[in-house]
């Protein structure tokens, strides 16, 4: 059996570190979009909720729709919303970030429709990552609408493009610059609306663009883009599966769909039933990718099936049933993504729903 085992005590004490990174005054948003970077939304969200966490944020209005239905009920804010669908952001009470005209202007025509006044939103503003926000220019007319708007503005907010890179970058430098300029047209005419900037990266890198919240992810799974910053956190999940056959192959026998590997001598290799479906990536095949079986390197060969994939255990005194770990805390996800030319981000929130999530 294929599991991903999940360790809640793990991200509590990566919350506690986060905590520990930032004023009692500053509040942290956690991110659990992407079925939580994969470790399971609802269980994460309610855990996150028992430690003192009120506010989650999401991707999609799905996302709050799901975790609202089981029964979460604290502050959802919901990064990038469908400005032409609407509906289960007035409906489950979801906290939009509004980052154009067009949402803007459709929220509030559907909110005026049903006669609903000051609805919780985000302002979401582009200082240079170029992916979704209004711009500094855009700010006049946010201001003019506001007047007549049916919305509460609960922050104004940007995104970082490079946090995790060295603290000289004259790009960040530049994001942060013309954020203080977005905050000081804001401040200037409501003193309650509250600022944040800062992602995991961030958070670890510009202490002093802490603002009023942060928004932390990957970080309470465990990772950041920074190995010495990894060393204060604990990787959350790890997952697990078995041996399922082992084959012994002659010279120039071959491995997988298109001939992806050919023996060069006699080989011993052994199949694994985790493949692409289940978010191991064709990418990992026949690369410096491996993972552990009785605590030695088993390297992938031959191309990633869709159910499977072959690894050389040629080296390794081991059966079938034998436990194969693909990633722990002592072998962690970022290591094994990173063989393959990815990242711990594209590797946890790929793990498909057909791996059982297993919380201890």
């Amino acid at each position: 059996m294929t599991t991903l085992n999940i360790y809640l005590e793990r991200i509590s004490h990566n919350l506690k570190f986060l905590r520990s990174k930032i004023s009692p005054k500053v509040e942290l948003i956690a991110v659990v979009k992407a079925n939580a970077y994969g470790h399971g939304a609802i269980k994460v969200s309610k855990h996150l909720n028992s430690l003192g966490v009120k506010k989650l944020a999401v991707a999609s209005s799905n996302e709050g729709k799901i975790l609202r239905e089981s029964g979460v009920k604290s502050n959802i804010i919901v990064f990038y919303p469908d400005p032409f669908d609407l509906t289960d952001i007035i409906k489950y009470n979801l906290e939009p970030a509004v980052y154009s005209k067009k949402i803007w202007q459709n929220l509030s025509f559907s909110l005026k429709k049903q006669k609903l006044n000051n609805f919780s939103i985000h302002l979401k503003f582009n200082t240079g990552l170029n992916r979704l926000g209004f711009d500094f220019e855009e700010i006049s007319w946010v201001k003019n609408e506001m007047i007549k708007s049916c919305f509460k503005i609960e922050s104004v907010y940007s995104h970082l493009s490079s946090s995790e890179e060295s603290r000289d970058n004259d790009f960040t430098n530049n994001q942060i610059a013309a954020f203080e300029k977005v905050k000081n047209e804001f401040g200037k005419i409501n003193p309650d609306i509250k600022y944040h900037l800062l992602n995991s990266s961030g958070i670890q890198n510009y202490p002093e663009c802490k603002y009023d919240w942060v928004r932390a992810g990957i970080s309470l799974y465990g990772y950041t883009n920074n190995l010495e910053w990894d060393k204060n956190l604990l990787p959350a999940a790890e997952l697990k599966t078995k041996i399922i056959q082992i084959h012994q192959l002659k010279k120039n026998q071959i491995v997988g769909y298109n001939n992806g590997w050919v023996a060069k001598e006699k080989t011993t290799i052994a199949t694994i039933p985790i493949g692409h479906a289940d978010g191991i990536g064709r990418y990992f095949g026949n690369t410096n990718t491996c993972v552990w079986i009785k605590n030695k390197r088993a390297p992938i060969i031959g191309n990633i099936c869709m159910d499977m994939f072959m690894v050389n255990i040629s080296d390794i005194d081991c059966s079938e049933g034998d436990e194969v770990v693909i990633f722990n805390a002592f072998h962690p996800a970022n290591e094994f993504a990173e063989s393959g030319g990815s990242i711990s981000y594209e590797l946890l929130s790929s793990i498909g729903n057909r791996i059982i999530r297993n919380y201890l």
